[in-house]
């Protein structure tokens, strides 16, 4: 077969292989393997295009080096890396968002290679945490959960709480988190005001502010009506980083900042989330708080990794060398978060295109509509964005099914016959997978 003259000249393999996503591949790979697997690439890319001309867009450099890169990696192992399509961006738990190549080549560097246990690197992020929150002290242990139950069983162990917010918050079952430790938990509606009247004559060891949809509160007024007893304010919540979402059109979640400049005395959080870091539990706060925490027996056997903690401190660096600036154009929660709906829109209309002319779709059409982009627990925020309802010629279970089966699997949602993908929580790099994963379909 001759490869029409007209179809647009593709990069070379030597242009590809010094794109910054490759050649970070192709440091830690042999030279047989790269020369293996990139064999023939370029050809098949071709050949692909040639007999779809017309139906896509050529690919950029950068997704051709996407394409490259991943061939070189070789098949992800089961249960890896998949396309999120529910618009969800941080809070699922089975979908843990990607690091920033900077967090990713920390790992790799320390993982690479024998290494200590990362004590000085954890030192340094917790030092860098501080810096960036106004903390006296900060905390990293190895997952959320344990920072809950250091943080209550060190300040809380057989005394009694007041917990603000539904039982049913994050984590799902405060009764249960505080039997473990010998907590005696009574619960609030969020009435500030009533606080006093109702709880004035307990022996309480602390207030706990758990995020619920309903403790919209600024931190400064909880603050002030806990502070009127004199108790220390624990804030848990699971996301909270070190950027507001209200500065990109969204639903606020006060950063970790806000909170402890706000009165929090100690503020737990997971660093999978705004932040955009590794998965592990940060606690931060008041100093001799986070020492007594941090000599609870937990927490010995909690520490985190030296991968981790060096994924950590390459996130938080992001932070402080950009000045919060340029960390929406690095981490890639942000990536996501800052895309405005213009360019949401424009491409669900491109790709909704693309999709229609497809053997088995019998309509897809770009969509504007209000869905959650942080689901954590039952706290659900939601913002407008633009995805595309496909309605497939078969059952949306099948195309849901299909799409879970894919070399790259998109994780998506379907409701009454329809499968919808939300491109909040899709990366530009991703879009033609989408298409080819729909034209590959069958019934």
């Amino acid at each position: 077969m001759k490869f029409d003259p007209h179809l647009p000249q593709l990069p070379s393999i030597s242009e590809l292989l010094e794109h910054p996503r490759v050649k970070g591949v192709v440091a830690r790979i042999n030279r047989s393997t790269i020369a293996q697997r990139a064999t023939g690439f370029l050809e098949e890319l071709r050949w692909s295009l040639a007999e779809r001309t017309g139906k896509v867009e050529v690919p950029s450099v950068a997704q051709l080096a996407e394409r490259l890169a991943r061939r070189l990696l070789g098949e992800p192992p089961a249960g890896g890396p998949v396309i999120n399509a529910t618009g969800v961006v941080v809070g699922d738990a089975e979908l843990r968002p990607p690091l920033a190549d900077a967090a990713l080549h920390a790992m790799v560097q320390v993982a690479g290679e024998y290494h200590d246990q990362g004590r000085r690197l954890q030192q340094s992020a917790e030092a860098e945490l501080c810096h960036l929150t106004g903390a006296e002290a900060a905390s990293a242990v190895n997952s959320f959960e344990a920072a809950l139950h250091i943080v209550l069983g060190s300040l809380a162990a057989n005394r009694e709480v007041l917990l603000l917010g539904a039982e049913t918050g994050v984590p799902a079952h405060w009764r249960k988190l505080a039997a473990r430790h010998g907590v005696i938990l009574h619960t609030s509606d969020g009435d500030l005001s009533r606080l006093s009247s109702e709880f004035g004559g307990r022996e309480l060891a602390a207030v706990v502010r758990a995020a619920t949809a309903e403790t919209t509160a600024p931190t400064h007024e909880v603050a002030a009506a806990v502070g009127r007893r004199n108790l220390p304010l624990i804030d848990v919540h699971p996301v909270a980083g070190l950027l507001n979402p209200a500065d990109y059109g969204m639903q606020p979640v006060e950063t970790l900042r806000q909170r402890i400049e706000g009165g929090a005395d100690i503020v737990v959080a997971e660093a999978a989330g705004l932040l955009g870091g590794p998965s592990c539990g940060l606690i931060i706060g008041r100093r001799s708080l986070v020492e007594t925490a941090a000599r609870h027996f937990l927490a010995s056997i909690s520490s985190i990794s030296a991968a981790t903690a060096a994924a950590l401190h390459a996130t938080l660096s992001i932070y402080r060398d950009a000045e919060n600036v340029e960390a929406a154009f690095t981490i890639p929660v942000w990536q996501l978060l800052s895309a405005p709906l213009a360019n949401l829109q424009q491409r669900a209309e491109r790709l909704s295109s693309l999709l229609a002319a497809t053997g088995h779709v019998a309509a897809a059409e770009p969509v504007e509509t209000e869905r959650p982009w942080l689901a954590a627990g039952d706290l659900r925020l939601s913002s407008p964005t633009w995805g595309i309802d496909i309605r497939p010629k078969g059952s949306d279970s099948a195309m849901l099914g299909h799409l879970l089966r894919c070399e790259r699997p998109i994780v998506a949602k379907s409701d009454n016959g329809v499968v919808h993908l939300d491109l909040r929580s899709v990366f530009p790099r991703w879009d033609q997978q989408l298409v080819a994963a729909v034209e590959g379909l069958t019934t």
